[in-house]
């Protein structure tokens, strides 16, 4: 689908009187919403004493900690069980370095596996938690919803404490303890922490209230985590998380577990010492969620719990493996729906399943169908599994949950999620009837805006602004995520030098764009571009000036969002 290009107003006059800075500076800052010296000056220097609110603002955070310290006191018994994706799985790693740092060993990690268990602290998983014969169970990036969960263990006897930044349901989970910025009795000021900040806000209140042998703020080493699931959960990159990231890459750089470290240096595309957000978002987080996916959340545990070379290796490799396998998986399901499409109408909301899809991999494969054709998206599967499971992912027009509800309740065994990302569960029979009911739903549903059909861009600059400086400048809005997108500038009637395309399957194209001085500035568009591109056009680009160092090559290049050719 064709989408609509649109560049953001310049911001006004007086706007440069408040905030000093060059033309590119104050755009990038007005399009942010950032409005005075002192509100920039945060952004471009996050500080963690100053932005870091306080952990015990958080609901039953006092009663929660009490508990876990008078745990730890006894040497009982604590189980943490956290979520099968990266969000999770470094929640996981948030308390797994906790207990090292304090030398308590009382512990045990549980992560479900996505497709014997399921999402959740639900009834499935009950007996394999119990085995463990924990006192106390602590949630990571789940339990809100759990209402029975969380009953039945309270009733046995082991108390629940309940970390998490889901929505709470119209019950909230009778558990010793719920610590959730989004319950309504909340006073903490900032509603979006990821699951593992939830987590680091809990053990920051442990080191507040304990008497332990470490340095102050020695909870520090542990924000390489944090960033990680921070930035691979998508939440927005503003106030705490944005400060969170900042610093989390930072610890990146000092490079202090052996398994991360060998999991980075194996990937071509990274330098450790310029590591980024983007490097998170395209492949340290997807790598981390191929566990859960294709294997286990295990492995990923293990890896950044390694202290051992030769175990590192052995459990990067098999995440890469499995990353692999989710690549293969996701391009064969987004190329099998393509093809279909080629000879059929594309339905206001597509909604397609296939008993071979493979679950664990469909929510990646709904968010590229999305940006593909601007609208919401339902795909389903069984793989090894016997029910069809789901996911899906909105354009923005309509809130996912809301569309499953108005379509009947009486087609899934269970659905919930996100406005914008959502799983269902079906009932045996009704994947005849899910694409009829959706999309006569959504006729009558109420819609927003649809976030898929403008691609949003920061200004119009010269392919000559393409350099070191402007990266360097560029650089200073770093991390970028939700809330605060890589920058997106047009480039007006670009001289191809060359054209050329590259990687498996030549799927990936490669444009060698000419600047006025001769100078050649490389630009990628990856997984597209139109045969019909020739050396000697000009063309129009929308994209982000970005840092490689592929094949230990350091250059400054173009990542294309969209091209168009010239006709003039």
């Amino acid at each position: 689908m064709k989408k609509q290009w649109s560049v953001k107003d310049p911001y006004p006059k007086e706007y440069a009187e408040k905030i000093h800075g060059d033309t590119l500076t104050l755009q990038l800052l007005f399009n942010r919403g950032v409005q005075t010296q002192e509100d920039a000056d945060r952004f471009f220097l996050p500080d963690y004493g100053r932005d870091t609110h306080d952990p015990f603002l958080l609901p039953d955070m006092e009663k929660g900690v009490g508990r876990f310290l008078d745990a730890m006191k006894k040497n009982e018994r604590i189980l943490i069980f956290s979520d099968y994706d990266a969000d999770g799985v470094c929640g996981s790693i948030i308390f797994s370095d906790f207990f090292r740092f304090v030398e308590y060993e009382n512990f045990f990690l549980y992560n479900p596996d996505r497709y014997k268990e399921g999402y959740g602290l639900t009834m499935n998983v009950m007996k394999a938690v119990l085995e463990q014969k924990p006192s106390l169970v602590v949630t990571v990036d789940t339990g809100i919803t759990d209402v029975e969960g969380v009953k039945t263990l309270q009733e046995k006897g082991v108390d629940v404490i309940v970390t998490d930044h889901h929505l709470p349901g119209d019950e909230l989970p009778p558990a010793y303890a719920v610590i959730d910025h989004k319950r309504k009795d909340s006073k903490y000021p900032f509603p979006w922490l990821c699951g593992t900040g939830m987590a680091f806000k809990f053990v920051q209140a442990l080191f507040k209230k304990g008497d332990w042998p470490l340095k102050e703020g020695y909870e520090k080493w542990m924000l390489d985590v944090v960033a990680i699931a921070t930035v691979a959960d998508m939440v927005p990159l503003r106030d705490e998380n944005r400060m969170l990231v900042y610093w989390g890459l930072e610890v990146m750089k000092k490079n202090r577990r052996p398994g991360l470290q060998i999991l980075l240096r194996s990937q071509p595309y990274i330098n450790l010492p310029r590591i980024s957000s983007n490097d998170i978002s395209f492949t340290v987080g997807p790598l981390i969620n191929s566990a859960g996916r294709i294997d286990h959340a295990n492995t990923a545990v293990e890896l950044l719990r390694a202290e051992h070379a030769e175990e590192a290796r052995w459990l990067s490799l098999r995440l890469q493996q499995a990353n692999m396998e989710r690549k293969k998986m996701t391009q064969d399901i987004v190329a099998a729906i393509d093809d279909i499409y080629k000879k059929e109408k594309v339905p206001p909301v597509i909604v397609l399943g296939d008993q071979a899809w493979f679950p664990g991999v469909l929510g990646i494969a709904a968010s590229r169908l999305v940006e593909e054709y601007a609208r919401p998206v339902y795909l389903f599967g069984k793989g090894e599994g016997s029910a069809y499971k789901g996911s899906s992912r909105s354009d923005g027009s309509v809130n996912l949950v809301e569309l499953m509800k108005a379509a009947g309740e009486e087609l899934f065994t269970a659905y919930g999620g996100h406005t914008m990302a959502a799983g269902f569960t079906l009932v045996e029979g009704k994947e005849k009837d899910i694409a009829h009911a959706l999309n006569d739903a959504y006729k009558k549903i109420e819609k927003k805006e649809n976030l898929f059909e403008d691609i949003q861009i920061e200004k119009e600059i010269s392919i000559d602004e393409v350099s070191w400086d402007t990266y360097t400048l560029l650089s200073r809005f770093e991390p970028f995520g939700a809330d605060n997108p890589n920058p997106a500038f047009l480039f007006l009637g670009v001289p191809v030098a060359n054209i050329r395309r590259f990687g498996n399957g030549a799927g990936h194209l490669e444009i060698l764009c000419k600047q006025s001085s001769g100078n050649i500035v490389k630009a990628v568009l990856f997984g597209g571009g139109a045969d019909a591109l020739e050396k000697g056009m000009c063309i129009d680009i929308v994209a982000s000036i970005e840092y490689s160092s592929f094949r230990n090559t350091e250059e400054i290049r173009l990542r294309i969002i969209d091209y168009r050719v010239r006709r003039d």
